[in-house]
């Protein structure tokens, strides 16, 4: 074979190649391909399934498919995140879930799933943690929580989002800072335990600062488990300020895909709800839910993921909190 005949040969290969090839990259289907589904660990008519209904329509403006708020509470977020483990690694089915995602794996060896089972992709909301009493229980500070609760021990009540919230945990922070024993009831999400305190079935609710304060007259915020007051809600000070700088473990709304889920959508997806969060438009309603807007991308939630995973692993290593 001559030189030419060769170098002919290798120029039909190549172009042969490069014909069959493109067919191929044209048939890599869009992102998104189909509706959005976004799971929730809470049930509707919380914090976070307001939010996600926001953040939702914001992407299928964007997008023009529909995204579907889809809530599955229970077994303090097992439920949700076992079914979005299981799901189809397409980025159509997202988790948006909370402090449960970390403590769950700890306090239920058996919870359905890992947080090796998830890459993360967007942090949402920062969520101060605030406790709101029923103002018929006639406390204003929470120092004077603290008076009512020696003088009563094991008799006031507290509810939370759930067994091994956030909202759970900072109730044992403040009983172990103050040195009380106010008794934890567990809920299914924030918004039945805001009703149960405007209902008199318990004192007090440890939950999202936007829904310990929506019912003004009738449920009064004492203080925020955070290291510095939220702009919207500035009368509320800090447990540190009263006092108690031990209780501090802000909540947070972050959103996951399963772990085999290409790096390409997942990045994204990720840059797609970061736009979002930080709209003109959408910033002053998470303001109003007592949300704080950030959107980290998936490095820096990674960062934070690690952090919390060793606090929450101290106290529940302590005792203070099981299921």
């Amino acid at each position: 074979m001559t030189d030419m005949h060769r170098r002919r040969l290798i120029r039909t290969g190549a172009g042969l190649c490069a014909a069959l090839a493109v067919p191929t990259l044209r048939a890599q289907p869009a992102y998104p391909a189909g509706p959005i589904r976004i799971v929730i660990t809470v049930p509707a008519g919380g914090g976070h399934d307001t939010m996600m209904r926001l953040v939702g329509t914001k992407l299928t403006e964007a997008w023009g498919q529909p995204c579907v708020v889809e809530s599955k509470p229970g077994a303090s977020g097992a439920i949700a995140a076992s079914f979005v483990a299981r799901s189809a690694p397409d980025g159509l089915t997202m988790l948006l879930t909370n402090s449960n995602f970390l403590s769950t794996t700890l306090l239920q060896p058996s919870a359905g799933y890992r947080t090796a089972d998830f890459v993360p992709v967007s942090m949402q909301v920062l969520t101060p943690i605030a406790i709101g009493v029923r103002s018929s229980l006639g406390v204003n500070t929470i120092q004077e929580w603290v008076a009512m609760a020696k003088r009563q021990p094991g008799k006031l009540t507290y509810g939370s989002y759930g067994q091994g919230s956030g909202g759970h945990f900072v109730g044992e922070q403040l009983n172990a800072a103050a040195g009380i024993e106010s008794i934890h009831v567990p809920y299914k999400g924030e918004a039945p335990a805001i009703q149960d305190v405007l209902g008199g079935q318990i004192d007090a609710v440890i939950a999202s600062l936007g829904g310990a304060s929506r019912h003004p007259g009738k449920i009064k915020a004492l203080a925020i488990a955070s290291p510095s007051r939220f702009p919207v809600y500035g009368d509320v000070p800090t447990f540190a300020e009263s006092g108690l700088p031990d209780v501090n473990m802000p909540g947070w709304g972050g959103v996951f895909l399963p772990v085999a889920t290409p790096r390409p959508i997942v990045d994204r997806l990720a840059a797609e709800l970061n736009r979002v969060i930080m709209l003109p438009d959408v910033q002053p309603r998470m303001l109003d839910l007592g949300f704080e807007p950030v959107g980290w991308a998936p490095p820096k939630l990674q960062a934070f993921l690690d952090e919390q995973l060793l606090k929450t692993r101290r106290l529940v290593d302590a005792g203070r909190v099981k299921l």
